[in-house]
This record gives structure tokens, C-alpha cells and sequence, in this order.
């Protein structure tokens, strides 16, 4: 399938199932874009590894957008952290990327699912290893800011929009609730998906007429999502997510060969 080619009725179908589907992990967990979409994309629609990336950061954009306002609606949004986490992730996305499009794949994948798991048992036993200890001070805005670097490297390099990573760090270094963090993940990405998309345009990555599908279903997800999140108990919404990325780096874990 490419850019090009005409959308049958149940392609399109599809695709609006992938958009929900991610959209609800965005909203409800901070995930979605590439984390769901990615491997979707490359069961159901039989896209490549590099086209589902480029096709997953174009479709996330309006959800993310979505996702935050209802956040930010609900005061868990810290702007002044998105904004430091934004302008490392903004700048290094598309370099990761372009630099991503000579190597193969899997190793990364393996490696970015063992991250994911180790961050998700760390999130599940955060009370317990760290209690109320957090990073404060000057120290905060450093933190913030290697945040923000390693946004950019999984953004540009998975192709998948650093919630999986970012609300952890957030949580383990800084403290902050589950849905606090979820909210700037949701709001600091936003740029770096902008940057990244552009890139993969510019490498003819993005399948454009699965877009209309993929998004409109996102919209609907991610309210939807966002409704039920912020509707929870900290520790209930922290759990859950937990448990999502538990699933999300085993299978990145096994890999997948590179196409």
C-alpha cells in the first residue's frame, strides 16, 4: 500500500478501529501514537516498520492535542515542565530519526522493551523504593531537560511518542501523581510528534490516506480516554498503566524483523 493507492472500505475500517484504539490508550495512559498504533498498523494494514512510524506520528497529533486540553482542564498539566521536557524532544527527534533510517530496527525495539518493563515494575513499587523522595530545586529543571532527551531518542528512534518512558520518569524522579504526569507527557510530546512527522514526510514514510481514519478515531479515543483517567484513583490509574506497559515491552522485547 502507499500514499497513493485507493482506500477500500476495509482498509478504512481498519484504520478507524486503530485510531480508537490508540486514542483510548492516549488518553487513558499518556500512550498511543506509535506505542499502539505501530504494531496495528503492521498487522492489520501490512505496512513496514518505517511506514507505520511515519503514518503513527502524522495520526497522533490531533489526539495528543485532545488529550491534553481535557488535561489541562482538569489543572494536570505543568506548563513550565512541558516546556523544558519540549525543547530537547523537538530538536532531537528528527535527527534521531534521519540517523535511524540506515540501521535495522529490532535491537532498538528489544532494548526500548526492557526499558519499558523496568520502568512499569518501578512505577508498581515506586511507594516502596522511593517513599516521598524527589527531585527539587535547580536540580528539577535539569531533570526536566534530560527528560526531554530522552523523548527526542524514543520519539526518533521507535517512532513511538515517549509516553511509555516520559510518565514514568516523571512519576519516579519528580513525584508527581499519575495523572499530573500523564498530562505533561500528553502536552510535551506534542512538538516532538510535529518535528517527527515532518521528517518522515520528507522520507515519504507517511501513508496519507489511512490518515482520515486514524485520526478521527484518535479524537473519539482520546476524550474518551482522558474522561476515564482523570476519573480514577492515582494509585488505581498508576497500576493499570503499570500493567499496560508490562505487556507493551514484552512484546517489543521479542522483536520483530525489520522491513
Amino acid at each position: 500500500m502507499n500514499g497513493r493507492s485507493p482506500l477500500r472500505f476495509g482498509t478504512g475500517l481498519r484504520a478507524l478501529l486503530i485510531g480508537l484504539v490508540a486514542g483510548l490508550g492516549g488518553g487513558l495512559f499518556s500512550l498511543g501514537g506509535g506505542t499502539l498504533t505501530i504494531p496495528l498498523m503492521m498487522a492489520w494494514l501490512g505496512l513496514n516498520s518505517f511506514a507505520a512510524r511515519g503514518t503513527a506520528l502524522a495520526a497522533a497529533l490531533f489526539p495528543a492535542l485532545m488529550g491534553t486540553w481535557m488535561y489541562h482542564r482538569a489543572d494536570q498539566v505543568d506548563w513550565w515542565a512541558v516546556l523544558v521536557i519540549a525543547v530537547p524532544a523537538t530538536v532531537l527527534t528528527p535527527l534521531v530519526g534521519l540517523w535511524t533510517e540506515r540501521l535495522r530496527d529490532g535491537r532498538l525495539r528489544q532494548a526500548f522493551g526492557a526499558v519499558v518493563i523496568t520502568g512499569a515494575l518501578m512505577l508498581i513499587l515506586r511507594d516502596e523504593l522511593l517513599g516521598a523522595w524527589a527531585i527539587t530545586g535547580e536540580a528539577r529543571w535539569f531533570y526536566l531537560a534530560g527528560v526531554g532527551i530522552v523523548e527526542g531518542l524514543v520519539a526518533g528512534s521507535v517512532g513511538i511518542s515517549g509516553g511509555p518512558v516520559l510518565a514514568p520518569l516523571l512519576v519516579m524522579g519528580l513525584g508527581m501523581p499519575q495523572q499530573l504526569a500523564q498530562g505533561c507527557s500528553l502536552a510535551s510530546r506534542v512538538p516532538a510528534v510535529i518535528a517527527g512527522s515532518l521528517e518522515n514526510l520528507r522520507c515519504g514514510h507517511v501513508r496519507f490516506r489511512l490518515l482520515p481514519g486514524l485520526v478521527v478515531g484518535g479524537l473519539v479515543g482520546a476524550w474518551l480516554g482522558s474522561r476515564l483517567a482523570l476519573s480514577l484513583a492515582e494509585l488505581h490509574l498508576r497500576s493499570l498503566f503499570a500493567l499496560v506497559l508490562i505487556g507493551i515491552g514484552l512484546r517489543y522485547l521479542r522483536g520483530q524483523k525489520a522491513t
